[in-house]
């Protein structure tokens, strides 16, 4: 018998100024933080594969492409300033497999296209996790059909839910692992696209029954569930829109979700491993909404308590910088964490850099895309005035450590040696003396640390070349 290959090779040929990303759909982990992202010109990457697996390939050049990869596979993406090619030897025939639809899945189709249907002529442009360009549909949503043929509503709904509920086909006739997990792919797609189209039916025609009989439905019942690539998808919406009903508070253009309450209510919905992955999840999204540092701990404590997950503990609290609190709370400097990990005062930093003549300070994070769409120009101009005694010191105003190394990543900062995250914003007096409430912000500092220009240009046109030239002259 010969034994499976146990590596792909992704072969990157790129001519652009994008990152390239590589998204795979392999764990129950998951999430857009785990990309592959590589801002090499050319490059070989070797990926070990748990299982065939879709990669959905990203660039801020063309719209993403989705293939389906083993082990032994070669993955070729190349990118030119104007088109996005990708191709895979695809040895198992994993792409015809997953995406040849049965008889049931086709009238399925038919019938979800009679109420919903994509408007091309309003298609759009959008951005992903500022890593990626995807195309934007139009829909059009026939509510008449509904009011007049509710049967064919009815008999929609019942097939998805069948699909949601569906359990994989298996091929124990065949003897062959790597077939049965293109197989459990498969039905994992097809699953997540009927839970995808029953929350669109339900949101669109006002139908809060559909939200019943999918969390009435096996979804959340089976052993399955744990496996599956989408479970965070589907514990995300549970929170969201079982357990917290959809509420949402919004002030000016923030949103508030109460994932502490969320945490609270959890066991009334599900129990055992499912629930702990739950509040895990709630925990993750209260830094993410803001909470305060000693809210956050006091749930960690409750999380320590009840599911005896120290490691989980630990590694949230380095993520989330909660491990960090003689620091947080400094007020009389900037403290600063390196790629390496260490930290440091950012007066430190500019008494170590004698033979710099101004330093600029870029605040940014990773969630803030007019911040990284500046990037490539930033980088332009470190190259033009470094040699000038120029520093560019990027600081990320993130929570999440784990979210600042990966877009760090995407644009050639993790080896940057003035790439920073700032551990103490909250704090910091010079954070409120100057008033840095919203990012991108830009700042020049003097040789000394001495703010000179509180309101510094981006790097974007030459308005922040003629800036730092005049303080040269001088």
């Amino acid at each position: 018998m010969v034994e499976s290959p146990n590596q792909a090779i992704v072969i990157v040929n790129n001519s652009t100024e994008s990152p390239i990303s590589i998204e795979l759909l392999d764990s129950v982990a998951h999430q857009s933080d785990n990309w592959i992202v590589t801002y090499e010109s050319i490059d070989t990457i070797s990926l070990k594969l748990n299982q065939p697996t879709r990669a959905i390939v990203h660039s801020l050049v063309d719209y993403r492409q989705t293939k389906f990869i083993s082990n032994g596979d070669t993955l070729r993406i190349d990118l030119d300033s104007s088109e996005l090619k990708v191709k895979s030897t695809d040895r198992l025939n994993a792409q015809k497999i997953i995406e040849e639809r049965s008889q049931g899945l086709l009238e399925t189709d038919s019938l979800f296209n009679l109420f919903i249907s994509v408007d091309s002529s309003l298609a759009f442009k959008g951005v992903d996790h500022g890593l990626s360009v995807v195309k934007r549909f139009g829909v059009s949503v026939n509510k008449p059909l509904l009011e007049s043929y509710p049967e064919i509503y009815d008999k929609l709904v019942q097939n998805l839910i069948y699909e949601l509920e569906a359990t994989p086909t298996t091929l124990e006739e065949i003897h062959d692992p790597e077939l049965e997990a293109i197989q459990s792919l498969k039905y994992e797609i097809n699953r997540h696209e009927a839970q995808l189209r029953l929350r669109y039916l339900a949101s669109q025609f006002n139908r809060p029954e559909i939200y019943d009989k999918m969390f009435d439905s096996n979804l959340y019942q089976t052993g399955l569930f744990k496996e599956s690539p989408f479970a965070r998808d589907y514990l995300s919406f549970l929170i969201n829109q079982f357990v917290l009903k959809g509420e949402q508070l919004r002030s000016g253009n923030k949103s508030y979700v109460n994932y502490k309450k969320a945490y609270d209510l959890m066991p009334n919905y599900l129990e055992g491993e499912l629930l702990k992955y739950a509040r895990e999840i709630c925990l993750e999204q209260m830094v993410s909404y803001e909470e305060g540092n000693l809210n956050v701990r006091g749930y960690l404590s409750k999380f320590l308590k009840e599911h005896k997950d120290s490691a989980f503990v630990e590694s949230f609290e380095s993520r989330f910088l909660l491990a960090y609190d003689k620091q947080m709370n400094a007020t009389v400097d900037l403290v600063l964490m390196s790629n390496a990990g260490t930290t440091f005062s950012l007066s430190d930093l500019i008494q170590e850099a004698r033979d710099s003549t101004l330093f600029y300070l870029d605040f940014w994070a990773s969630w803030c895309a007019p911040c990284r769409k500046a990037m490539p120009y930033s980088e332009e101009k470190r190259a033009l005035f470094e040699d000038k005694g120029v520093q560019f010191i990027y600081l990320s105003m993130d929570r999440d450590q784990q979210k600042w190394r990966t877009a760090s990543l995407s644009h050639g900062l993790e080896t940057y040696k003035h790439s920073y995250l700032l551990i103490n914003p909250e704090e910091q007096q010079l954070i409120k003396d100057l008033g840095i409430d919203f990012i991108p912000r830009y700042i020049i500092l003097d040789s000394q640390g001495k703010v000179i220009e509180p309101n510094a240009p981006g790097p974007e046109g030459d308005l922040l070349d003629k800036t730092i030239n005049s303080y040269l002259k001088n």
